[in-house]
């Protein structure tokens, strides 16, 4: 378990999981990397930054993760827009951390670092190579509304919410990321991504 000296204890971390894994075969957030699950190995980097951890799924108990709260979609097979909803309402602070399920090289740190500048925005988002990151980003609970509207008007695009909250954009350089981005938003998407993080990333082994 990794612990981080700087716990915010007024924030929730939510993990995205509701996705379909389809070009994977298998769902992505159960593979095994050293004796751990995807989504332990997620877990257990947020435990340390975040006050709660909710995992928003398509099912609920598929993890059954101590110290962890499964939430179900309101808004069913929208995305992972629907997730960042149903894990806002379920949380507990006005701020929350949210991660895809599939960035098997997560560190805590990233989160710790956006999490320093949400006081005044209602989300705060990496831009790596001029491309936003909007699934490893922080969230306030003024989104749920924003959100909603998006998805009655079937909007599924998380960015096309930006237009109506206080957006803070950070780039690699003021993350402390330089060089580093590429790794840490590396994501599973097929099995040739597998093999390709087993055999150019061995740190996930150790």
């Amino acid at each position: 378990m990794n612990i981080h000296k700087d716990k915010n204890t007024d924030v929730s971390g939510i993990i995205l999981a509701g996705g379909r894994s389809t070009r994977m075969g298998r769902d992505k957030t159960l593979l095994m990397l050293n004796h751990e699950t995807l989504m332990e190995r997620t877990v257990n980097e947020l435990r340390g930054v975040v006050d709660e951890i909710i995992i928003a799924s398509n099912h609920t108990e598929k993890y059954n993760i101590p110290g962890t709260v499964e939430v179900l979609d309101t808004y069913a097979d929208v995305g992972p827009l629907g997730g960042i909803h149903a894990g806002l309402i379920a949380a507990k602070h006005k701020h929350a951390f949210i991660i895809s399920g599939d960035l098997p090289l997560f560190k805590g740190h990233l989160a710790t670092v956006l999490l320093k500048s949400r006081a005044d925005y209602d989300a705060v988002v990496p831009v790596i190579k001029g491309r936003l990151e909007p699934l490893c980003a922080v969230y306030s609970q003024n989104c749920i509304e924003p959100i909603a509207n998006c998805l009655e008007a079937n909007i599924k695009k998380v960015v096309h919410v930006y237009s109506q909250i206080r957006v803070l954009t950070i780039d690699e350089e003021e993350l402390d990321i330089a060089g580093e981005a590429e790794k840490i938003f590396y994501n599973l998407n097929t099995p040739q991504d597998l093999q390709r993080l087993l055999s150019t990333h061995k740190e996930v082994l150790d």
